[in-house]
């Protein structure tokens, strides 16, 4: 059953600041499956100060194709929403100029069970790190800056 329906915040790539985790969380009580939700888990991305790399940072930009970005947060969204004792994953990423420790990322997953949830949230994590349309300009103390996926 497709849950996509319901009263929520939708997945996807949003301006900074757009839209609060408590706000995310708060709408899936909206969700035609909240009685059979037992824990809803988050992740939360934040601007570290250094790069990979370990470049001390000044601030971070991101930008997006946001199209191609909101597709491939909404596959992995979907394939996610397949796996047994899921009912709900929502991704939001957030584009614009950051600072330190600014919020960058939400991940939501509501599951029947917790142990579900966990795996579910990490497997989130970890594709929407690898697949969607997202590049970074990191500025560095020195002035330097750099785009990087």
């Amino acid at each position: 059953m497709n849950t996509n329906n319901f009263a929520s915040i939708k997945s996807g790539i949003y301006d900074k600041d757009a839209i609060s985790l408590a706000n995310v969380i708060s709408s899936l009580n909206s969700h035609p499956k909240i009685a059979k939700v037992g824990s809803i888990l988050t992740f939360t991305g934040i601007v570290r100060e250094t790069s990979q790399e370990g470049k001390l940072i000044r601030n971070l930009e991101v930008d997006s194709y946001d199209e191609l970005a909101n597709a491939s947060i909404n596959k992995i969204c979907n394939e996610i929403r397949e796996l047994s004792g899921i009912i709900e994953v929502i991704i939001i990423h957030f584009k614009g100029k950051f600072q330190i420790k600014d919020e960058l990322v939400h991940v939501i997953v509501a599951s029947s069970h917790r142990e579900e949830g966990f795996k579910a949230l990490r497997l989130a994590v970890e594709k929407y790190k690898k697949e969607i349309a997202v590049w970074k300009k990191e500025t560095f103390l020195d002035g330097n800056s750099e785009w990087v996926h």
